[in-house]
């Protein structure tokens, strides 16, 4: 197993992106403590690693608030030991018309997107150069945040800061021996995907679902939406040894997506 007796604190993880990502850590060995906003779903997740035969453990944690961040970091140690991997997925979408955009809906974008990958990695980060072994953190990015989307501009200005913030990571933590990357993938099925099509639908357009997914996947090379697990080898590889030289980077991982 290529990640043998690493500890993990998956935030996201109790869907999504960041269930997929949490099981395959698992299945290479690593213990993982699945938290999600959503306590249920994040116990589902530690269920399916248990079941599996892994070790997962869960908490229901809202990364825009620091007692949560703290109470996972402090869970992870009694239950694992300590924190080799972080794997940053918690996100949230706002897909609306620039003139309905609020400042609360910007800032509560900004305040989970962005805020909170930076606060799960400092947290995570300390304890990481308390116990001296280093580790890795990997962040959730979005092809997003290599180009502008005017019906999603707050979530792209906050997967554009991810990128910058995963550059900036990296430089101040690789000399502790923490490596910092991310991961920017396409257009993915998953719960948020939905409910971005369910957005379009009920615009002035009245496209289907079906409608939508044919149009983006016009626009992949590949010929399909990604799913979760088209992520879950790299996820692995930027975890493991073989990526140490591998520094500040963000991977596309989107089947080949054109934009004009």
């Amino acid at each position: 197993m290529r990640l043998s007796g690493r500890r993990a604190l998956v935030t996201g993880a109790g869907s999504g992106l960041g269930r997929e990502i949490a099981q395959a850590w698992a299945r290479e060995g690593t213990a993982v403590l699945c938290c999600d906003a959503n306590l249920e779903t994040a116990s589902e997740t530690a269920e399916r690693i248990a079941e599996a035969g892994g070790a997962g453990a869960a908490i229901g944690m809202d990364v825009a608030k620091d007692g949560d961040i703290e109470a996972a970091v402090a869970l992870c140690v009694e239950q694992f030991g300590g924190i080799d991997l972080v794997l940053n997925a918690a996100g949230i979408v706002r897909y609306q018309p620039i003139f309905e955009t609020t400042r609360e809906s910007f800032r509560q974008t900004i305040d989970v997107n962005l805020f909170g990958t930076f606060f799960v990695a400092q947290a995570a980060a300390r304890q990481m150069v308390a116990q001296g072994t280093g580790g890795a953190i990997i962040n959730i990015a979005s092809i997003a945040g290599r180009h502008g989307a005017g019906m999603a501009l707050q979530y792209s200005a906050s997967k554009a800061a991810v990128i910058n913030l995963t550059q900036s990571l990296a430089q101040a933590m690789i000399g502790h021996g923490i490596n910092v990357n991310a991961i920017a993938p396409g257009y993915m099925q998953t719960a948020m995907w939905d409910q971005i099509k369910r957005t379009y639908a009920g615009g002035a357009l009245g496209a289907t679902g079906e409608d939508i997914d044919l149009n983006v996947c016009a626009t992949i090379a590949a010929g399909r939406l990604g799913v979760p697990s088209d992520l879950c080898e790299a996820a692995i590889f930027l975890a493991s040894e073989g990526a140490r030289y591998v520094v500040g980077q963000t991977l596309n991982i989107d089947g080949g997506v054109e934009f004009n």
